[in-house]
């Protein structure tokens, strides 16, 4: 976190002035030596003084410690984020609980985001649906006062719809996944294609569980075309998969099998082990899938 006493120490130190020197026509010497030690916040004319004789404006350290923080948030959502990709829940939950303490996280967006994978840890790890959806809820009602739904809104939708369909809700969890589509479509402009992905990706498996193969195909479709466009890999490999398992449902086996091949290859390339040993198990079910329709046709 971001300290401005350290911050007046490292820049009184670069200019070589000691503390006696920075205090003489300010304040005295004990003073800047609790200001360092973070002990005394100083006023904004005390701080004024100190920063012009330092030889920088005041703003300065307003600048370094938004920069801090930016640089703070940004790189603690990546290390939440690629937790997530990993499926890695028993790191990610004390991670999110120290983080939700930060200072940093304390404002509306910040917040939303950490009690967002809060939710995910108290489904995924205290196996409590209700206790998330209710954290789930409580995210979207903190910034939620706009004419359409921000990119983290939806994100939010999209976990909630796939809560709901791992849990049976099938139908509410439809209705979600087409709902967070829509508000999609009504954002000005996304930052990225990750959000669509997702959303296809979240609704495709849906269909899938609900027999709905030829339509989850199509959004199958849809998912691998948005990846090519956008040059990622991103949920490519699942995308492929999930093909294949429509696929199967559908009787076109040759397809299928290449399909899965595809998307172990995928894997095997990001290295994600757990994955390609998901594939492998799923093959042989497929595989007894594909015999015990061939008996039945003969």
């Amino acid at each position: 976190m971001f300290s401005l006493g350290q911050e007046i120490k490292e820049l009184r130190q670069a200019v070589g002035l000691s503390q006696k020197e920075l205090a003489s026509g300010i304040c005295n010497q004990a003073q800047i030596s609790n200001i360092e030690k973070n002990n005394y916040n100083p006023s904004a004319l005390l701080l004024n003084q100190i920063a012009t004789k330092l030889g920088v404006n005041m703003n300065y350290f307003f600048e370094m410690q938004d920069s801090h923080k930016v640089n703070y948030i940004t790189d603690s959502k990546k290390y939440i984020r690629q937790l997530i990709r990993k499926r890695d829940y028993v790191n990610l939950y004390p991670t999110v609980l120290s983080e939700k303490k930060h200072p940093y996280y304390q404002d509306k967006e910040n917040l939303q985001f950490i009690l967002w994978h809060e939710a995910l840890c108290v489904h995924y790890i205290d196996k409590d649906s209700n206790k998330a959806f209710n954290i789930l809820n409580e995210a979207l009602q903190i910034t939620h006062d706009k004419l359409y739904f921000t990119e983290q809104e939806i994100e939010i939708l999209n976990s909630i719809a796939a809560i709901r369909r791992e849990i049976g809700l099938y139908e509410e969890a439809e209705q979600m996944f087409r709902e967070a589509l829509a508000k999609m479509k009504e954002v000005p402009k996304l930052s990225s294609t990750a959000i669509e992905i997702r959303l296809l990706f979240g609704l495709s498996q849906l269909l899938t569980d609900i027999g709905k193969f030829e339509e989850s195909l199509t959004y199958c479709e849809k998912g691998i075309k948005l990846c090519n466009e956008s040059d990622t890999l991103y949920i490519f490999g699942e995308f492929l998969y999930q093909r294949g398992e429509n696929l199967v449902r559908l009787g076109k086996f040759d397809e299928a099998r290449q399909s899965i091949e595809q998307s172990k290859k995928v894997f095997e390339l990001q290295n994600n082990t757990l994955l390609v040993q998901s594939v492998e198990e799923n093959q042989e079910r497929l595989l007894a899938y594909e015999a015990n329709n061939s008996q039945q046709k003969g």
